[in-house]
C-alpha cells in the first residue's frame, strides 16, 4: 500500500472511530428511554464493543513506529483486544437481534460464551505481525453472524416487518457480502497470488468508510426499530386504555340501565340528556323518549317549584355536591306517588351537569307502615298479655265466690219453691249467672282459648242454652221461636266455646228487642252448620255495623254490658275455621247474625253426642250415693258442694289445701275409698296439678274418679294440663246441672254403685 493508501486508511480509522463514538452516544441516550427493551440495550453494548475494538486499531497505528518488526508481547495483546473485542461486538448483535425476534435467549452461559471468545482471539494473535491473520480469522465469523442476523430479520412475520426491520436487515446483508469481499482480498494477499483483484486496492483504503457507513445504515435500522416498537407498544396501550375505557363505559352504562331507580341526567338548561330504563318505567314513558324534554314537566306541578327551588339550593350552597329530599312525582296512570330525589352536579368547563336518582317510596312507606303496625301488635300483644295475667288472676278470685253463690242459690230455689224468698233468690241466681257470662267473655277476650275439640250435637247444645236464658228472656218477654232441620251431623267444636257463642248472640238479640220476638235457626250450609239469630229490633245503625265486632264497643246504657259479646263470639267462630257477619234484615225492621261453623272430621267411633241436659238430682234424696272428696281452698265453694252432696246422699269429707287432700287420698286403700274426687286446680301450696303428679305415681287407680275445678281454664298452662290429664273439668262458677252432668259422668265410668 502505498503513503497516500495508507494515509487514506490511517483518517477512515479515525473517521470510522469518531462516527462510532457518535453513533454509541445516540445509542445511550435512547437507551436511557428505551427502559424495558433488552435487544436495545444489548445493541448499545455491541456498539461500545466496535468502539473499544477501533480504539485498538487506532492506538495500533500510532503505535506502529515504536512496534518492532517480529512478534511481541505488546502486538499480541493489541491484536488479541481487537479481535476480541470484534467478537463480543458481534456477540451482543446477535444476541440482541433474537431478543427482539424470538424474545428469550437460548440456554448459552455467557462466561463460556467470553472465555471461548478470548481463546480464540489468543490463538490468532500467536506470532501474528499484522492484522490480516486476525481478520482471516475474524472473517467467516463476521459473513456467518451478519447472514444469520439478517435471516433472521428477513424471516420475521409480516406484522412485523417494518422499515426499521428491513433497513436492519439490508445492511446487515450487505456487511456480509462485504465481509465476503474481505475475505477474498485477505486471502489473496495472504497466499500471494499474482494477480490482484480489482477491489482490493479499494478495500485496502477505504475498508473503515464502508464499515462505517453500512454500520450507521444499521444503526439507523435499529433505531427505527426502536422508535416503532415504541410506537407499537404505544399504540397497543393507547388501545388497552381505550378498550378499558370502552370496557367501562360498558359495565357504567349496564349498572345505570339495569338500576331499579330512575337515573336522569339533564344539562344546565334543564333539558334532559340521558333516563335510563328505571326512570322510563317511573313516569310511564318509552326508553329514550325522555330525552331533549324539560326535567321539571315530568312532575306534577304542585311539585316543581319545590324541585327547582332545590336544585338551586345545591347549585348555590353545595356546587359539585350531593343534596337528597322528597318530592311527589307522577307515574303511569296518573297516579302521585312520594319520590326521593338524590340529586348532584357535576361541574365542568363551561357546562353543569345535574344528576338525578329518583327512587319510588312508595314500598318503602309501606314497609314502614306495616313495621309500624306490627310494632303496634306486638305492643298491643304485651299489654293483652299482661292484661291477661291480671284477669287471670281476677277472675280466679271472683269465680270462687260467684261458684258458692250460684250452687247456693239453686239449692235455695228447689227448697223454697214459690215462696215469698224465691224471687230474690232468683234474682241473685240471674245476676250471679250474668257476672259468670262477664267473666268468661272477659277471658275469653284477653286469651285465647285452647282448643278441646269433641264431637258434639247442636241440638244439645241448643236446648242446653236456651234453657240456661229462659229465665232472662221471660223477664224480657222475648218470644223465642226455634227452628232446626233434622239429621245434623255431629258438630266438632270446643262445647263451651260454642254455647258460649250461643248465649251472647240470644242475649244481644233479646236485649235489643225487649216485649219482641227472636228467632233462633239451625241449618245445614255449605259443609257445615249456618246459626242464624234474628230480632225484631230497630236493627243496626249504619254508622255501627263496621263496628260491631270491635272489642268494647256497645250502644247499652251503663251497667248493661261490657262490649265484649260479640267480639268475643267472632274470635271463638274464627278459632273453629268459621264465619259470623252481622246484617239488617231485608225487610226490615230488625237485625241478624249468622254463624257458620265446619262440621270438621268426626270419627265413626265418636257415636252420638252426649246429652247434658238440665239435671237437678243424681239420685233419691238421701239415698246412700258413695263418698266425695272435695279439695278446694275457698270454704264458701267447699260448703255449697257438700250441703248439695249431702243432701243427695253422699258422704262428704274436705280438705282446704292439696296437701292435706293429698294425704287423704293417700291413706285409702283398695277397694273402700273415695268414689268422686272434686279438686280445685290453683290452691297454695300444693296445686291441683300437684296432686295430680302425685295421683298418678301412686294411687293411678283414683284417676279416673277425679274431677278438676277451676276459675280460668282459658290460661295456656291450666289449658294444657287439663288437655292432656283427661279429667273432667268444671268450670267455676258451675251450676248444679253442670255438677250433676260431670257426677254422671264419672259414675257412667264404672265408679261406684
Amino acid at each position: 500500500m502505498n503513503s497516500a493508501g495508507a494515509l487514506i486508511s490511517y483518517i477512515g480509522v479515525w473517521v470510522q472511530l469518531c462516527g462510532t463514538f457518535l453513533l454509541l452516544t445516540l445509542f445511550y441516550v435512547l437507551a436511557r428511554h428505551a427502559g424495558t427493551r433488552p435487544y436495545f440495550i444489548r445493541w448499545s453494548w455491541a456498539w461500545l464493543a466496535l468502539l473499544v475494538a477501533l480504539a485498538v486499531v487506532a492506538a495500533r497505528y500510532l503505535l506502529a513506529p515504536l512496534l518492532p518488526a517480529e512478534p511481541s508481547l505488546l502486538i499480541f495483546v493489541l491484536h488479541g483486544g481487537y479481535l476480541f473485542a470484534k467478537l463480543v461486538f458481534l456477540g451482543f448483535l446477535v444476541s440482541g437481534t433474537l431478543l427482539f425476534c424470538e424474545g428469550r435467549l437460548p440456554p448459552v452461559r455467557r462466561l463460556h460464551w467470553l472465555l471461548g471468545a478470548a481463546a480464540l482471539s489468543a490463538v490468532a494473535s500467536l506470532g501474528a505481525i499484522d492484522l490480516t491473520p486476525i481478520m482471516l480469522v475474524q472473517q467467516p465469523v463476521a459473513v456467518g453472524a451478519y447472514a444469520l442476523l439478517a435471516s433472521m430479520l428477513f424471516r420475521l412475520p409480516p406484522d412485523r416487518r417494518t422499515m426499521g426491520t428491513r433497513l436492519t436487515a439490508g445492511a446487515m446483508s450487505a456487511q456480509a457480502f462485504l465481509w465476503v469481499l474481505y475475505g477474498a482480498t485477505f486471502w489473496s494477499d495472504e497466499l500471494g497470488l499474482a494477480t490482484e483483484l480489482p477491489w482490493s486496492a479499494l478495500l485496502n483504503t477505504s475498508n473503515s468508510y464502508f464499515d462505517l457507513a453500512f454500520a450507521a445504515v444499521m444503526a439507523y435500522g435499529m433505531v427505527v426499530i426502536l422508535l416503532e416498537d415504541t410506537q407499537r407498544e404505544t399504540e397497543q396501550v393507547r388501545a388497552e386504555r381505550l378498550g378499558a375505557v370502552a370496557e367501562s363505559e360498558a359495565r357504567l352504562k349496564a349498572v345505570i340501565e339495569t338500576a331499579t331507580d330512575g337515573i336522569v341526567a339533564a344539562d344546565g338548561d334543564g333539558r334532559i340528556v340521558l333516563a335510563n330504563a328505571g326512570a322510563a318505567r317511573l313516569f310511564g314513558q318509552r326508553r329514550g323518549a325522555m330525552v331533549g324534554h324539560d326535567l321539571v314537566s315530568f312532575f306534577p306541578e304542585q311539585s316543581r317549584a319545590e324541585l327547582i327551588r332545590r336544585l338551586e339550593e345545591m347549585r348555590r350552597v353545595t356546587p359539585g355536591g350531593h343534596l337528597v329530599f322528597e318530592v311527589s312525582g307522577w307515574v303511569p296512570y296518573g297516579r302521585e306517588v312520594p319520590l326521593e330525589v338524590a340529586a348532584s352536579s357535576l361541574v365542568r368547563p363551561g357546562s353543569v351537569l345535574e344528576i338525578l336518582v329518583l327512587r319510588d317510596l312508595t314500598d318503602r312507606r309501606r314497609a314502614e307502615s306495616d313495621r309500624e303496625q306490627l310494632q303496634s301488635r306486638l305492643a298491643q300483644s304485651v299489654r293483652m298479655e299482661a292484661l291477661g295475667r291480671l284477669v287471670s288472676g281476677v277472675a280466679h278470685e271472683l269465680n270462687n265466690p260467684l261458684a258458692a253463690i250460684l250452687t247456693f242459690s239453686e239449692q235455695l230455689l228447689t227448697e223454697q219453691g214459690e215462696a215469698e224468698i224465691a224471687g230474690p233468690i232468683r234474682t241473685i241466681r240471674e245476676q250471679a249467672r250474668r257476672a259468670r257470662a262477664i267473666v268468661r267473655d272477659l277471658l275469653t277476650f284477653v286469651r285465647r282459648r285452647e282448643e278441646r275439640r269433641e264431637p258434639a250435637d247442636i241440638g244439645v247444645l241448643v236446648e242446653r242454652t236456651v234453657h240456661a236464658l229462659e229465665a232472662d228472656l221471660s223477664r224480657q218477654s222475648v218470644s223465642l221461636a226455634r227452628s232446626m232441620e233434622p239429621g245434623l251431623p255431629l258438630l266438632l267444636c270446643d262445647p263451651t266455646a260454642i254455647e258460649q257463642v250461643l248465649t251472647n248472640l240470644l242475649d244481644n238479640a233479646a236485649r235489643a228487642a225487649p216485649g219482641g220476638i227472636v228467632s233462633l235457626t239451625i241449618r245445614r250450609e255449605r259443609d257445615g252448620v249456618a246459626i242464624v239469630v234474628e230480632d225484631s229490633g230497630p236493627g243496626i245503625p249504619p254508622d255501627h255495623l263496621s263496628r260491631i265486632f270491635e272489642p268494647f264497643f256497645t250502644t247499652r246504657g251503663t251497667g248493661e254490658g261490657t262490649g265484649l259479646g260479640l267480639s268475643v263470639s267472632l274470635g271463638i267462630v274464627q278459632q273453629h275455621g268459621g264465619e259470623l257477619r252481622a246484617e239488617n234484615r231485608e225487610p226490615g225492621p230488625g237485625a241478624r247474625f249468622v254463624a257458620w261453623l265446619p262440621f270438621g272430621a268426626v270419627s265413626a267411633a265418636a257415636g252420638p253426642a252426649r246429652s247434658s241436659g238440665p239435671v237437678q238430682a243424681i239420685g233419691p234424696r238421701n239415698a246412700a250415693r258413695g263418698q266425695v272428696l272435695i279439695i278446694d281452698d275457698e270454704e264458701a265453694v267447699r260448703a255449697s258442694m257438700r250441703r248439695y252432696f249431702e243432701r243427695q246422699g253422699w258422704s262428704v269429707d274436705e280438705a282446704s289445701d292439696g296437701a292435706v287432700g293429698l294425704a287423704k287420698l293417700l291413706a285409702t286403700r283398695q277397694p273402700a275409698g273415695y268414689d268422686l274426687v272434686i279438686c280445685d286446680l290453683r290452691m297454695p301450696g300444693l296445686s291441683g296439678l300437684e296432686v295430680h303428679h302425685w295421683v298418678s305415681a301412686s294411687r293411678p287407680d283414683l284417676l279416673n274418679r277425679l274431677v278438676f275445678a277451676s276459675g280460668d281454664t282459658a290460661s295456656p298452662e291450666a289449658a294444657a294440663f287439663l288437655s292432656s290429664s283427661g279429667c273432667p273439668v268444671l268450670e267455676k262458677p258451675f251450676e248444679l246441672r253442670e255438677l250433676a252432668a260431670v257426677v254422671a259422668r264419672v259414675r257412667g265410668a264404672g265408679v261406684g254403685g
